[in-house]
């Protein structure tokens, strides 16, 4: 296959992915609007928020992330240099460690249901806490099927299949969609637990048809002590370390907006739909560069891989920097779109909070590629120690914040989700100056040129598209002013942007133009 032909099947990849990723958090959009439908911001809402992020949040510090990541370059290693059936009997034998890994959270989160509940959310109501320790022995089985399906999400995207793991949240979304659908509140937040077992499950059977068309059956096999395995536990174990970040924040933030009602909610709406924007860009382009990463770095091809890292930072920057900026600005019909129906009269907290966790979007963003890069070339305990610096300062920087506004909901939601965005920051920068010493001359002088171009073009851009806001915003009332003041200032901000980044001739944007045969663009 040529390189052109190899391009475009990227591309066309690429196309689906975001097509898909962006319809799954699109669904997990309508799937959260429903719950502040059905459940507002009160206390059932916060039993569920709370009781949800336990088994995930536990999930994540044990062994979430390091399961794709120290999968996926042990695998891949494994196919390059020896053959396929060793790879698959790794991969079984990985899987069955993760099954009983997962196993034995979910046995000790069921029995410790009460005591996690009061860790994460110390100030809860009573009944606040009776009814997340309910839900959350109701979900904690959940991880399993997770586990699972991150394990079959690597072994798909080694071997070039990237289309079936962007659609697993899709699935999983559109089973809790038809719950509220077909159910609404009958069943209450209780029903909602038991879909969200079914939901994960779903991960899980969608990718089998596809782990059966690459000729791969998983056969439990618990010989676990193998030169292969131990290379990944080891490569694991300062990884794991760095994958606590996103889940440190969730629990910081869980313990100290627990003593007023609503405040986490209220924050976890406003995540969810910050994560959404980032998501969507950051999975695509870590998800379909790191298994090429890893063959490259395999191959020990230093030229390619660091030609994959920069592509994807300029990439990330490009598409990030004007929605971050939109994002901030337009915070407050956004949410009003999504979350003011039902139960939930106002999205004024939810905004505040969307507008503060946007500051760190585009440091989240590249941090995803970052840490990414490390776990490639198998360097764990730099992203590890980067990841330790940004927790001690997320939770200096909200110590510090709670001290001075634990008394207003607005404030204090903004300033957790502030401090956040000023975690992701520190983790982003820190791992940049690394990778900077760790791969000297990787960002050439064009790099920068390119980046500071797309930073200006931002800039312009938000500086062009406040006052507009300012003048259509509250012109109009209702869902109709919001989402004509969205639609005008979003339609306004994408051709500013577009036309400086043609002014500024940022080369990878105007690479993509069609050109006349004399050279030019059409």
């Amino acid at each position: 296959m040529s390189k052109t032909d190899s391009g475009k099947g990227m591309l066309l990849t690429a196309g689906f992915m975001a097509f898909a990723t962006f319809a799954a958090k699109a669904l997990g959009q309508v799937r959260d609007s429903l719950m502040a439908a059905y459940f507002g911001a009160g206390f059932e809402a916060d039993a569920f928020m709370l009781a949800s992020k336990i088994p995930t949040t536990l999930f994540d510090v044990v062994i979430g992330g390091v399961i794709s990541a120290s999968f996926i370059p042990i695998f891949n290693e494994i196919l390059t240099k020896e053959n396929k059936e060793e790879a698959s009997r790794f991969a079984n034998k990985f899987i069955t460690m993760i099954v009983l890994a997962t196993v034995l959270i979910a046995l000790f989160g069921i029995v410790f249901a009460r005591q996690l509940v009061h860790l994460m959310g110390p100030n809860a109501s009573a009944e606040t806490t009776e009814l997340a320790v309910k839900l959350t022995a109701i979900m904690f089985p959940m991880i399993i099927f997770t586990g699972i399906a991150f394990s079959f999400v690597g072994i798909l995207q080694s071997y070039g299949e990237y289309n079936i793991p962007s659609i697993i949240s899709l699935v999983s979304n559109v089973a809790i969609i038809l719950y509220y659908i077909i159910f609404g509140k009958r069943f209450g937040v209780t029903g909602l637990a038991v879909t969200m077992i079914i939901a994960w499950s779903l991960q899980v059977l969608v990718q089998i048809p596809s782990l059966i068309k690459l000729k791969f059956r998983y056969r439990p096999d618990f010989h676990l002590r193998d030169r292969h395995i131990w290379s990944a536990v080891l490569l694991a174990l300062p990884m794991l370390v760095s994958t606590w970040v996103q889940p440190l924040y969730t629990f910081v933030n869980a313990r100290f907006a627990s003593g007023m009602e609503g405040a986490y909610a209220s924050l976890e709406y406003a995540n969810r739909l910050y994560l959404i924007v980032t998501g969507v860009f950051s999975f695509v382009v870590t998800n379909l560069i790191f298994p090429k990463l890893s063959r490259a770095n395999a191959g020990d091809d230093r030229e390619e891989a660091n030609a994959l890292v920069m592509t994807s930072l300029k990439a990330i920057i490009i598409v990030i920097a004007p929605l971050m900026a939109g994002i901030i600005i337009l915070a407050k019909p956004i949410t009003a779109i999504i979350y003011e129906h039902g139960a939930l009269e106002s999205s004024a907290v939810v905004a505040h909070a969307l507008a503060c966790y946007a500051v760190g979007m585009i440091f989240l963003a590249l941090n995803e590629i970052l840490s990414k890069t490390f776990f490639s070339m198998k360097q764990s305990v730099i992203p590890m120690i980067t990841a330790i610096i940004s927790m001690v300062f997320n939770v200096a920087l909200v110590s510090a914040i709670y001290g001075l506004i634990k008394n207003d909901a607005v404030k204090l939601t903004g300033g957790l989700a502030l401090a956040a965005a000023g975690g992701s920051f520190v983790n982003a920068v820190a791992n940049g100056i690394m990778l900077l010493k760790k791969c000297p001359g990787i960002v050439k002088r064009d790099d920068i040129i390119t980046i500071v171009k797309v930073l200006i073009a931002a800039a312009i851009m938000a500086a062009a598209v406040y006052p507009l806001f300012k003048l259509v915003y509250g012109r109009y009332d209702g869902l109709i002013g919001n989402i004509i003041t969205c639609a005008v200032c979003g339609a306004a901000g994408a051709a500013v942007y577009a036309v400086m980044v043609l002014i500024l001739k940022v080369k990878e944007v105007t690479g993509l133009l069609p050109v006349r045969n004399g050279g030019g663009a059409e």
